[in-house]
């Protein structure tokens, strides 16, 4: 075959690949056109809260060991947009979040605010995702959050510290509520795990629903976790409905969180992002990794469980030339000793109210 001829088909081939690009774009902006167009039938409203500079000199601020109620309105209506600067004087990782539905008696979110937001430990660095985005010095949550017939959302502050700075909550005040939208319920853990023995559940729904986003922070201070290693090696298996053997698997953590070969860096492609990869005391690495679903939500009818676990990666070490073996970065766990590995685990789903 000829350059010429090679040129040719390359070019042909291009060009193809370009239209098909320009094609799908076009039929994208196609259905994007009417949803932004669109007039719904609502109500937008804005609420400042903890800013005393301006209108409201005597609004509720988050002194030392306070409550801010945030929200506390009638439905039915849905919360849009959560913007919260960030706040000084303390540690405003330690800020609490709690959100009640339709007047119940426990709080169905209570959890770390930072870490509602997407901003891990309130250490991550900035990065934009289609439902949290951590800018400079605020954050913005997007993951609507619907109510028939009431919300309320309260931030605490526990700390000894006056933690100053500001949010707003924007909602829309709407007729109605269609029946087959859910409530926004997260699943939140955090605690210390015998790695790489000890396999973590992290999560165990009990109703129908579907994930629209998670988030995962590990901290592996051990040299076999330099750059990122021995901790991306972790499964997760998702049993959803009973299944007895995995419904869905993704056999690396890094890769359940749409990157691969470990963690590379800081980076975001606006459905994944890696906000933290730090160097530990000992050599080690601590990431805090992020995922934002849209197509590819995880949808159950009766239950889903989500297990995070290494034991498939232990084993007789990686052969070159039989190209079989485990992964390298654990063989100091073989044996059986253990690393103590901090985690936090957020995962945010719908279901029925």
């Amino acid at each position: 075959m000829t350059s010429w001829t090679r040129t040719g088909i390359r070019l042909f081939v291009a060009g193809s690949l370009l239209a098909t690009v320009r094609v799908a774009t076009a039929q994208s902006d196609l259905g994007n056109w009417q949803s932004i167009t669109t007039i719904p039938h609502a109500k937008t409203h804005l609420v400042p809260r903890t800013w005393t500079l301006d209108k409201y000199p005597d609004a509720p601020t988050l002194t030392a060991h306070s409550k801010v109620t945030i929200l506390d309105q009638d439905g039915p209506g849905v919360v849009t947009n959560f913007h919260v600067s960030n706040y000084s004087g303390g540690d405003a990782s330690r800020l609490l979040l709690r959100v009640w539905y339709d007047r119940q008696d426990k709080p169905t979110i209570d959890m770390p605010l930072m870490d509602f937001l997407g901003d891990v430990q309130g250490a991550a660095k900035p990065y934009s995702t289609i439902y949290f985005s951590r800018v400079r010095a605020s954050h913005n949550f997007r993951l609507p959050m619907p109510f028939l017939k009431h919300i309320r959302i309260e931030v605490e502050n526990p700390t000894d510290r006056y933690l100053f700075g500001y949010m707003e909550v924007q909602w829309d005040e709407v007729a109605a509520i269609p029946k087959d939208s859910g409530y926004l319920r997260i699943v939140y853990r955090q605690g210390t795990f015998k790695f790489p023995h000890e396999e973590l559940v992290l999560c165990d729904i009990h109703s129908p629903g579907t994930i629209v986003a998670h988030s995962l922070q590990l901290q592996g201070d051990h040299p076999s976790c330099a750059n990122g290693q021995g901790i991306c090696e972790a499964n997760h298996e998702i049993y959803l409905d009973g299944d007895k053997e995995p419904t869905c698997e993704c056999l690396g953590c890094e890769d359940f969180y749409g990157h691969s070969w470990g963690f590379q860096g800081i980076e975001s492609d606006f459905h994944c992002a890696i906000v933290r990869n730090e160097k530990t005391p000992q050599g080690g690495t601590l990431a805090a990794m992020v995922r934002t679903r849209d197509t590819d939500k995880i949808t159950f009818k009766k239950s889903c469980l989500i297990r995070l676990t290494y034991k498939h990666d232990l084993g007789e070490p990686y052969n070159h030339h039989t190209r079989k073996g485990k992964a390298p970065a654990l063989q100091p766990f073989v044996g059986g000793k253990s690393l103590d590995v901090p985690y936090r685990s957020c995962v945010y789903y719908y279901a029925a109210p």
